[in-house]
């Protein structure tokens, strides 16, 4: 089978809905953030779901979502942090295409993400620590692992050296429009 979708995956912060954009066009193919879709699909914001519909509902939108990305070929998708941490969905990302992790240490994540609410697992910097102890294993699971403290273009050029994905604008639709 040809791998010819690229999953990022990473904590919150990691710089995917950076790279994504940056990798795509690299590569010529669409990008696709699947928190966007999400939020697209609920009409309204992920904090919103989380405070008005829970957590479970919200990974249920996230695993549906994950599924749709089956329609996609050569494609850059950009994960929420909490994705990759579902076993069935690092199943179906296996066999979509290649996972690439993008490795921010918690401190440059801190710094990245205040806890201004719109991150509803990122309450205080204790509960960000256990949460990114608990999945950096998971993260570490993913086909590839690149340094997220570089440049975005280096972590673009890094990307490319580890998986050997060459341009190949074969995919001509256009990715929705899901708010941004």
């Amino acid at each position: 089978m040809e791998r010819d979708r690229v999953f990022l995956v990473g904590f919150m912060g990691s710089g995917k809905s950076t790279v994504g954009p940056l990798l795509a066009k690299r590569l010529g193919w669409p990008f696709l953030d699947l928190d966007s879709m999400i939020e697209a699909s609920f009409g309204g914001p992920i904090h919103r779901i989380f405070s008005e519909r829970g957590e479970p509902f919200f990974r249920q939108m996230e695993s549906n979502a994950l599924r749709n990305l089956e329609q996609w070929n050569y494609c850059v998708a950009a994960l929420g942090g909490g994705a990759f941490a579902d076993p069935g969905n690092r199943l179906q990302i296996s066999k979509l295409g290649l996972s690439v992790f993008l490795d921010l240490p918690l401190e440059d994540v801190l710094e990245r993400c205040p806890p201004d609410g719109t991150r509803p697992l990122l309450k205080d910097p204790a509960s960000a620590r256990a949460l990114y102890a608990s999945r950096l294993p998971l993260y570490r699971l993913s086909d590839f692992e690149v340094d997220a403290t570089l440049p975005p273009d280096t972590i673009v050029s890094a990307i490319l050296e580890k998986t050997r994905l060459q341009p190949t604008p074969r995919n001509t639709a256009t990715p929705p429009d899901h708010g941004r």
